[in-house]
């Protein structure tokens, strides 16, 4: 499901999301994701909310989660379109 979206930053409280068929959905902060993977102190399959999006100098997208920067490959949002 993951694979086929495209994630764009908008702003810091606004997530643009893509599918294969070009419809755009808007997403704002806070939303839900899910942790893929073990990461810091947050289990896999664990639901967390996106306080804020952000991007570094190299326009790779991240999460501000509980405080803690997290990229957002570790991440990934259920999404109906």
């Amino acid at each position: 499901m993951q694979d086929n979206l495209t994630y764009k930053y908008y702003n810091s409280n606004t997530l643009l999301l893509i599918n294969s068929k070009g419809l755009v959905k808007e997403l704002h902060t806070p939303f839900r994701v899910i942790c893929s993977n073990d990461i810091s102190n947050i289990p896999r399959n664990t639901y967390v909310y996106v306080e804020e999006v952000l991007t570094n100098s190299k326009q790779e997208l991240l999460y501000l989660i509980n405080g803690i920067v997290y990229p957002y490959k570790h991440f990934y949002i259920r999404i109906k379109f």
